[in-house]
């Protein structure tokens, strides 16, 4: 509903549609055993499933879509499974925390073992 406002600013036609329930076909548990009985189609959803909340973090309305405030199990849903999938996502854990830089110029760290030196400074010679 949030993402409403955004589409009105934009002058975004929406139009609303009422559908009586005994129209409606409940598909999903044959979706879910079809998924669970191809490999192909599941390795395809799980793809997507994991591409459609990585689209979802990379949004620039953060305000609207929060991955954080997704809901999982029904996302899953939708892709044909009973539960989610575990795939890896490679979120930032805490998205208000700045990232933190590891090891700084000139100090030594686990990332620059030698340390860093000034380029005037540097008067190495290499030979074979």
């Amino acid at each position: 509903m949030a993402f409403l406002k955004y589409l009105k600013q934009a002058n975004v036609p929406v139009s609303e549609f009422e559908f009586p329930a005994s129209k409606l076909a409940n598909v999903e548990a044959q979706l879910q055993k079809l998924v669970a009985k191809n490999y192909y189609l599941h390795k395809s959803a799980r793809d997507a499933y994991r591409s459609y909340i990585h689209s979802y973090n990379s949004h620039s309305f953060k305000d609207v879509f929060d991955v954080y405030a997704l809901d999982l199990a029904g996302v899953a849903k939708s892709f044909g499974f009973e539960n989610p999938p575990k795939v890896t996502l490679m979120l930032k854990a805490n998205p208000k925390e700045p990232q933190r830089r590891k090891g700084k110029a000139g100090r030594f760290s686990e990332d620059n073992p030698y340390g860093s030196r000034p380029k005037q400074e540097d008067r190495r010679q290499f030979s074979r």
